[in-house]
């Protein structure tokens, strides 16, 4: 995880946000919260940023992509597989929800 000053905030953040959808995995609502903080758009960069496995991350993307989700896929680079992201209405919705309660100040 990056060494800055506002990553307890970032946990703080993601923590809110599992708490807003009792579905979401921790790596779930961490992909969430970096792609709306705007920390990181895609999976390569998630997953160095973080010390996570791409594989891992691929995965969670996935998982996060079904009918109804918080993140879509913009973009996929065949050969590095690279997936980059953004929140769909439902995903600002929840980002929307977790920042009114004011669990956490947005950038």
């Amino acid at each position: 995880m990056p060494d800055d000053p506002s990553e307890g905030d970032f946990l703080a953040l993601v923590e809110a946000i599992s708490r807003q959808d009792a579905t979401l995995s921790p790596l779930g609502a961490g992909i969430i919260a970096a792609v709306s903080q705007g920390i990181a758009g895609d999976s390569r960069t998630f997953a160095r940023l973080f010390g996570i496995a791409h594989a891992l991350v691929l995965r969670e993307i996935n998982r996060l992509c079904a009918p109804e989700a918080p993140i879509e896929i913009v973009r996929r680079e065949a050969r590095t597989q690279r997936t980059h992201l953004k929140l769909t209405v439902k995903g600002n919705i929840l980002m929307a929800g977790v920042l009114d309660l004011g669990h956490i100040v947005a950038k």
